[in-house]
């Protein structure tokens, strides 16, 4: 929504092989506490976007594949570096792959949803070129400001995609339905926001802003004080 932020005012043979199974289960193990704990752990470090990086199959950290002791040590000390740098109160994760919104309370889940994320599509303005590409921010973000029953002022994009010019008349850009009951601002025009479209949570599908369902966006409306961290990859 760079889009739909404009919107804020809206993937040879060898010796006998050794068992495998004690790796499995210490990578199954890290990416477990990764994707629960370490991707908004890195974030909430970081605060920016990820860069994708080649993925290393192959053990490097000094510990027998085939010793589940030393593998065992291994996730504990991990999950122990995780929960250095895991943010602590009130925050929402969002996963732009999955579509899923977590809301999280002081480590706990208190609310999964599914949503729907920037379909990561380009659309050119063929009166003079500009380009508007619909993708959903990562990284680290605040809910700045809290809207109920919020007024969408549709940008030139809106019209562009359906084929219109933009009108003149401002009067013609307000909107008070698309983005439901409730809207969560959280920068440069990106929004958490209701959707007209509920049959359709699950795909990325917007301009950029998370949609949910009307039942979660109540629910994270009203346990997401303002200045709620978002973090989103």
């Amino acid at each position: 929504m760079n889009a739909e932020a404009i919107a804020g005012l809206h993937d040879e043979a060898a010796a006998p092989r050794r068992s495998r199974w004690p790796l499995a289960l210490a990578l199954f193990v890290v990416a477990l506490l990764l994707v629960t704990g370490g991707a908004t752990a890195v974030l909430a470090r970081l605060g920016r976007p990820f860069i994708a990086s080649p993925f290393n199959a192959t053990p490097s950290v000094g510990v027998d594949s085939d010793n589940p002791v030393g593998l065992g040590k291994l996730a504990g000390q991990a999950a122990r570096e995780i929960a250095k740098v895991q943010p602590k109160g009130t925050y929402i994760v969002v996963d732009t792959y999955r579509n899923q919104l977590h809301l999280i309370d002081n480590g706990a889940v208190i609310r999964t949803a599914i949503c729907s994320t920037g379909t990561g599509r380009v659309l050119k303005d063929p009166r003079n070129g500009k380009e508007w590409v619909f993708d959903t921010p990562m990284g680290e973000r605040i809910i700045q400001r809290k809207v109920t029953h919020p007024v969408w002022a549709k940008p030139d994009w809106a019209f562009i995609e359906d084929g219109y010019l933009p009108p003149k008349d401002s009067s013609e850009r307000f909107d008070n339905e698309s983005l439901g009951n409730y809207a969560m601002y959280i920068g440069d025009g990106y929004i958490i926001h209701g959707t007209l479209f509920q049959s359709l949570l699950g795909r990325s599908i917007t301009h950029g802003c998370v949609r949910l369902g009307d039942a979660d966006l109540e629910f994270v409306y009203h346990h997401a004080p303002l200045g709620t961290r978002v973090y989103l990859y």
